[in-house]
C-alpha cells in the first residue's frame, strides 16, 4: 500500500469514526439512510410524477396510480369540519384559528417573545378564547343558527378536546404535584398520591367511557351534558395526572437549599412556590413535559372509540363514498400532515425552552 493510499485511508477512517461510534452504528445508518431515500422518492413520484391534479379531472383517477389530489379538493371541507351545516363552516374554521392563534401566543409567551403579558392576562384571554369557541359552536345568539353538539365534528373538535384540555389540565397537574410533595398535610398528599396513582393506573379508554356513559347518570335530575363537555371534562382530569408526575419529578430534583433560603428570608409558601420553587421544577421537567403534552395531544384521537367524530373519523367518512373508496390513503395523508406539522412545533418549542432556559 502507498503512501498516498495510506494517507487517503486514515483521512477516511477518521471520517467514519467521526461521524458513527461504531461499524455497527455505521452500516446500520447508511442501511436506514438508504431505505429513507427509497421511501422519500417512492413518496415524491406517487405525490407529484404519477399524481393527477385538481385541473385534470376526477375521472383519471381511476386509470392513475398516483395521488388523487381531486379527492382533495372535493373533500377537504368534509375533513375539517364534517357535518357541521355547510353554510356555517366558518364558524368552526373561526374556532380553529382563535384556537391554534392562542396556542402560538401562548408558546411565544413561554419563549419570551412579543407580545408580552401578564399571567393573568393570559388567564382571561384563555377563559374567553373558551367561552367564544363553545359558543361559536353552539350558536343561537346574534342570528347565529343553533348547531347540535352531535354535529361537531373534524378538526375543531380535535383542538378543542385536546388543546383546551391541556390548558385547563396543566394547572390542575401543577396542584397535584404541590400537594403531593407537601409534607405539612398528610391528607392532602395521601389524597394526592391516590389520585394520581388511580388515574394513571386505568386506560384512557375506560375513564373515557365512565366519562361518557357513568358521569350523566351522576348529574341532577333533568340535567343533560354534552358528550364533547363530558369529554373535555374527563380528558381533563385525566392529563392532569400525568403532568402532576412531570411537575413533582422538577420538584425532587430541586436542591432543599432553595426553599430553605426563602423560607429564611420570610417568603410565604405560595409566593415561594411561584417565584421560585416553580419555575425551576418546570424548566427541569421540561424533556418529560413536553412529551406528556405531545402525548396528550396526540391520543384525543381515541374519542372516536366513544363515537365523538374528530379530525380522523372525518377523514375516514370522506372516503365512504362509493366514488371515492379508493383514496383513503389520500385522506389519511392531511391528517397526517396536519398531525406532523403541529407536533413538531410542539417539540421544537420544547427544544428551545430547554436550550433557553438557564443552568
Amino acid at each position: 500500500m502507498t503512501i498516498s493510499t495510506t494517507a487517503r485511508y486514515s483521512a477516511l477512517r477518521r471520517v467514519v469514526v467521526s461521524a458513527f461510534s461504531s461499524p455497527i452504528a455505521a452500516v446500520l445508518s447508511l442501511l436506514s439512510g438508504a431505505v429513507m431515500i427509497v421511501v422519500a422518492w417512492n413518496a415524491f413520484r406517487w405525490m407529484v410524477l404519477e399524481a393527477i391534479w385538481p385541473w385534470q379531472g376526477a375521472a383519471l383517477c381511476a386509470e392513475a396510480s398516483g395521488m388523487c389530489w381531486p379527492f382533495i379538493v372535493e373533500k377537504i371541507r368534509f375533513i375539517l369540519f364534517g357535518t357541521f351545516p355547510y353554510e356555517a363552516q366558518f364558524r368552526p374554521a373561526l374556532v380553529s384559528i382563535l384556537l391554534c392563534a392562542m396556542t402560538l401566543l401562548t408558546c411565544r409567551q413561554m419563549l419570551g417573545k412579543s407580545p408580552r403579558l401578564r399571567v393573568n392576562q393570559m388567564v382571561g384571554l384563555w377563559a374567553l378564547g373558551i367561552c367564544l369557541s363553545f359558543s361559536l359552536m353552539a350558536g343561537g345568539f346574534l342570528g347565529l343558527a343553533p348547531v347540535d353538539p352531535v354535529r361537531w365534528n373534524g378538526l375543531p373538535v380535535l383542538l378543542m378536546l385536546s388543546i383546551i384540555a391541556i390548558a385547563l389540565a396543566f394547572p390542575l397537574g401543577v396542584l397535584l404535584a404541590l400537594a403531593r410533595v407537601q409534607k405539612s398535610h398528610w391528607f392532602l398528599s395521601r389524597f394526592a398520591s391516590t389520585y394520581i396513582e388511580i388515574t394513571r393506573g386505568i386506560p384512557m379508554l375506560t375513564i373515557l367511557f365512565v366519562g361518557i356513559f357513568v358521569l350523566p347518570l351522576l348529574l341532577p335530575a333533568n340535567t343533560s351534558i354534552s358528550p364533547i363537555t363530558a369529554t373535555l371534562t374527563v380528558l381533563v382530569l385525566f392529563h392532569a395526572s400525568y403532568f402532576a408526575e412531570d411537575v413533582r419529578s422538577g420538584l425532587l430534583s430541586l436542591p432543599t437549599g432553595q426553599s430553605e433560603a426563602a423560607q429564611s428570608l420570610g417568603l410565604p409558601y405560595w409566593k415561594m412556590t411561584r417565584l421560585i420553587v416553580l419555575p425551576q421544577a418546570i424548566q427541569r421537567c421540561l424533556p418529560s413535559l413536553v412529551n406528556s403534552i405531545i402525548g396528550a395531544y396526540k391520543d384525543t384521537s381515541l374519542v372516536v372509540v366513544v363515537g365523538i367524530l374528530d379530525l380522523t373519523a372525518t377523514a375516514r367518512m370522506s372516503f365512504g363514498d362509493p366514488g371515492w373508496r379508493a383514496y383513503g390513503v389520500e385522506a389519511y395523508l392531511v391528517v397526517g400532515i396536519w398531525f406532523f406539522l403541529s407536533s413538531a412545533y410542539l417539540s421544537s418549542v420544547g427544544k428551545r425552552l430547554q436550550k433557553n432556559a438557564p443552568r
